[in-house]
């Protein structure tokens, strides 16, 4: 997109530190005629990013009253504003100034934050883990029960089934036995009955 060019931005001057939460005004020589956004910018002079819009799509009057956020971390320097035409894309940056916030509380607030977090995170963990640990040995238990209890079952099953088996095997053996007698009884007679025949003759 080339070069800053045109609007060059007098205030904030360099090093200039504007106080968050109070009216300031943003001051530029317009050079241009059309519709002109303002976006707020951090970071060092060779890396700076654009973290807010001050103002989009104002007229180029050569000032705008801005009042910085009381949510922005204070710094002596690293923020920058850039002026940026909406019609052609031209564009121009401010010199470095600082944000003064005597009242940020952001990073404390964070930090609180982030201890609370970890310690009802820790809490929490150790009530999954303890949850976790009676779970388990319930579980645990009502398996080994179930376990002896389906072993019981299965032995008892089994000896039944084995008793029936035997029962079965010895009324058959004693059915065959009954058969084979009486077998043998009608055999016998019947030769004898031959034999007195032939005696006969």
């Amino acid at each position: 997109m080339g070069n800053p060019t045109g609007n060059p931005i007098s205030k904030p001057g360099l090093d200039e530190q504007v106080p968050a939460g109070e009216p300031y005004t943003i001051t530029w020589t317009p050079t241009t005629n059309d519709l002109i956004t303002l976006l707020l910018l951090r970071g060092p002079s060779t890396n700076v990013v654009p973290i807010a819009t001050i103002a989009d799509e104002i007229a180029n009057t050569g000032t705008f009253v801005w009042t910085p956020s009381t949510d922005l971390q204070p710094d002596t320097t690293g923020y920058g504003i850039q002026l940026i035409c909406d019609d052609t894309g031209a564009y121009q940056y401010s010199t470095q100034f600082g944000i003064s916030n005597p009242n940020y509380s952001g990073g404390n607030s964070t930090s609180t934050n982030s201890t609370s977090a970890s310690a009802s995170a820790s809490a929490s963990a150790s009530a999954s883990a303890s949850v976790s640990v009676v779970s388990s040995s319930g579980y645990s238990n009502s398996t080994t029960t179930q376990t002896s209890s389906s072993s019981a079952a299965s032995t008892s099953s089994s000896a039944t089934t084995t008793a029936s088996t035997k029962a079965s095997s010895s009324s058959a053996a004693a059915t065959a036995s009954g058969a084979a007698d009486r077998m043998g009884l009608s055999v016998g007679g019947a030769v004898a009955a031959l034999a007195v025949a032939v005696a006969a003759l």
